[in-house]
């Protein structure tokens, strides 16, 4: 510029000294991982499908595998992708209207069902935010303790909305009389979590307290009694996840990590990988995912001493579809 203009002429500026190369992000440096990692799924036959998992900050990522390359995924947040779950993913079991006209709600002590839209109240009742899909698409709910369903009120003509009366599906008086026909005596029962497995057959955590003791259960109830007596018990459970199935069951160990499983008859089943924090199933249910602290293993599924193949990916919670 200064030549078209006739001024004088300027010294060029040194040339400026090349920067050190940027020190790898903690994604590429996991790129020789994550290498290794889909060389050896793609060898051994993982099936094709879309893992997608929470990180350490609850924020979504999606991978497809067994290439574990990016995938377009839920834009939300979650740390938590049981069936219990307050939020609206839309993973298999989630607490969606199968329909995806009505959305749930908590507010001050009760459960609202809402049409989407703005349409209007469809439901109200006390509750927990525990809500839980019926295969017949029948909102389901927990109330102290117990199982309930909304219902109209005795005298509401058909038709009437919104439903503000229950019905109870399960009642403590039915926990106590079946755990006292399994020789638990002197607790107090309640249901904590639920997954419907069929129109009759449903999966729960149960607590058991007494003024010196407690111990949580993971079992599988027809209409209101006991599939089979629970064989073990535990300080603490939570986090129920079904296979895509129904056949299997499992829920998570919080303290010191580990995972319980059992199949729709209440049989326990033991994992070959069982100090993980999170389980998911592929769509056959041929193989299993499990998040743990160093990453997440995958593994055939019925094999006691399977090969596990480690994914460098740490993650809280993981659903594979």
């Amino acid at each position: 510029m200064d030549a078209l203009r006739g001024g004088e002429e300027r010294e060029p500026e040194p040339a400026a000294e090349p920067e050190p190369p940027a020190a790898p992000t903690e994604t590429e440096a996991d790129q020789g991982g994550l290498g290794d990692a889909r060389a050896a799924l793609r060898a051994a036959g993982v099936p094709a499908g879309v893992l997608t998992y929470a990180d350490d900050s609850c924020r979504l990522h999606s991978v497809t595998l067994p290439d574990l390359e990016p995938h377009p995924g839920p834009e939300a947040r979650s740390c938590d992708f049981r069936p219990g779950a307050w939020n609206e993913l839309s993973f298999g079991g989630q607490p969606r209207d199968p329909q995806g006209s009505l959305v749930p709600r908590c507010r001050r002590g009760a459960v609202e069902l809402r049409m989407r839209g703005g349409g209007g109240m469809f439901a109200r009742a006390p509750g927990r935010c525990a809500l839980a899909w019926h295969p017949a698409g029948l909102p389901t709910f927990l109330h102290r303790g117990e199982v309930m369903r909304f219902a109209p009120c005795p005298g509401d003509e058909p038709g009437t909305l919104p439903l503000r009366c229950t019905r109870t599906l399960l009642a403590r008086d039915d926990l106590e009389r079946e755990f006292r026909q399994a020789r638990w005596t002197t607790f107090d029962f309640r249901v904590d979590e639920l997954h419907w497995l069929d129109n009759r057959r449903f999966a729960a955590i149960v607590r058991a307290r007494s003024t010196d003791e407690s111990a949580d259960v993971l079992a599988v109830f027809e209409s209101r009694q006991l599939v089979a007596d629970p064989r073990y018990a535990y300080n603490d459970l939570d986090s129920i996840r079904p296979s895509p199935s129904g056949a299997l069951v499992s829920a998570r160990i919080p303290n010191g990590g580990g995972i319980v499983t059992v199949d729709r008859d209440g049989e326990p089943v033991r994992l070959a990988l069982r100090h993980g924090d999170a389980v998911t199933w592929s769509p056959d249910e041929e193989w299993i995912a499990e998040a743990t602290a160093d990453g997440i293993y995958v593994f055939r599924a019925g094999e006691d001493s399977p090969e596990f193949f480690h994914i460098p990916i740490v993650a809280r919670d993981l659903v594979w579809r």
